[in-house]
């Protein structure tokens, strides 16, 4: 079985970017949650209506298709790009046994495409993530909502790690958590959002 500290730290970090509308795959946290034999404080049942709820919340927006869209394409020009850049590689190592302007040129070429592609793409991603927070920003009361529960469950599990980290002799002071929110109890901030960072640094208290 994973280790208990990592794996009460991947859930944590997980349900706790869920309250800010951050992708989480809900069969994956049942799978750690139930790896970690834990009794929380609500059922995965309840659990999982909260975060399908949350992850279908930025659908009720008008523009979600055309960002839907944006998505997919984005997601084709990287597998665009990945075949760009094994041909270039294939050309370029094909041109020390033919020979010829010709490889060197689908080489270049290929590699010219490449870069176009992946900068594109990462474009159309960052562009679709920051559509996506504003709208999640606009049904904020839902957020919150939908997130209370996911609180009062991060707030459990930050308990049941302080006690395994007790219980292993680990010193609190030097243990940190990167989380979006802040307003748990038995957290304290060490080091707020910043140009490298878009989360809090927190200890346990």
């Amino acid at each position: 079985m994973r280790d208990r500290v990592k794996a009460l730290v991947e859930l944590i970090e997980a349900l706790d970017g869920l309250r800010v509308g951050r992708y989480a795959s809900a069969d994956r946290l049942e799978r750690v949650a139930t790896e970690l034999g834990l009794r929380l404080p609500y059922s995965w049942e309840e659990l999982r209506g909260d975060i399908e709820g949350i992850l279908a919340l930025p659908a009720a927006s008008p523009e979600y298709g055309k960002l839907e869209r944006m998505d997919r394409l984005a997601t084709l020009l990287l597998r665009a790009n990945l075949s760009m850049l094994l041909a270039a590689i294939a050309a370029y190592l094909l041109r020390w046994f033919v020979g010829g302007p010709l490889l060197e040129a689908v080489a270049l070429l290929a590699l010219v495409g490449a870069l176009v592609t992946v900068n594109l793409a990462y474009s159309l991603k960052v562009y679709v993530a920051v559509r996506v927070g504003a709208i999640y920003a606009e049904r904020a009361g839902d957020l919150e909502k939908l997130g209370r529960r996911i609180k009062a469950t991060v707030e459990y599990l930050l308990r049941q790690l302080r006690r395994e980290l007790v219980s292993r002799g680990y010193d609190l002071s030097a243990f940190t958590l990167k989380l979006w929110m802040p307003d748990y109890s038995g957290v304290r901030v060490v080091k707020k959002p910043g140009r490298l960072s878009a989360r809090y640094v927190v200890r346990l208290a």
